[in-house]
This record gives C-alpha cells, structure tokens and sequence, in this order.
C-alpha cells in the first residue's frame, strides 16, 4: 500500500507550480518510512499534515462517507460484492457533481480549518 500511496502522491504533483498541502490521518501507510521518505525528498513539492489519532470529526473525508453511507446508500440491500462497489462508485459520482454539498462539509465546526477562503477558491 506504501507504494500506490507514493505513486498516488506523484501522480497528484505532476504539473503543479505550488506546493500541496496533505491533510492525512494516521493508517499506517501515510506515516510509513517510505512515505515519510518521499516527503522529505519533495519538500519543495509537498508538505504533510497529520490529524491526530483517532479524531475522526476533523477529517472531511468522514463527511463523504456518512452522505454515502446514511444517505444514498440507506438500507438498501446489497446483493454482492460487486453491487456493492458499482453502488457505492454511483454514489460517489452523483456527490463529485454536487460542490455545494462538498463544500458543506467544510463548514462544519470541526473541519473548518481545512476549508479554502472563497478568494481563493
């Protein structure tokens, strides 16, 4: 997982003339030698911040898991393993197209810290 978290990592610097502000929590493979490795060799690229351990109300990614979970997937039945990943694929499309929603989920009260000022935006 190390690796396809790097290679992610330089896919998503490709291009850019700035540098990337990370905002991880704390699996294992985020703080791992070779991801703490990379980060140290493309310091001018990347800067890597780590949420605390288990706060899982600061992460906006909980947010876009509970819509998914709670509410568009509900208490539909899943029907396999594959019905569940084309539903759950579905359900993140449908919430790309939806910015104001995303958006949203910066504006909660723990996650604000992590949300663009407009001018930026």
């Amino acid at each position: 997982m190390d690796l396809r978290y790097i290679q992610f990592l330089q896919k998503v610097l490709e291009g850019r003339t700035r540098p990337l502000m990370i905002i991880a929590d704390n699996v294992s493979f985020h703080r791992s030698k070779e991801v703490r490795d990379f980060d140290r060799a493309n310091r001018q690229k990347i800067r890597m911040f780590f949420l605390p351990t288990h706060s899982p109300e600061l992460n906006p990614d909980e947010q876009v898991w509970n819509e998914v979970k709670h509410r568009q997937l509900g208490k539909q039945p899943i029907r396999s393993k594959l019905d569940l990943n084309r539903r759950i694929h579905s359900s993140l499309k449908f919430l790309q197209e939806q910015m104001a929603k995303v958006r949203s989920f910066f504006q909660l009260p723990d996650t604000q810290y992590a949300a663009l000022q407009e001018s930026i935006a």
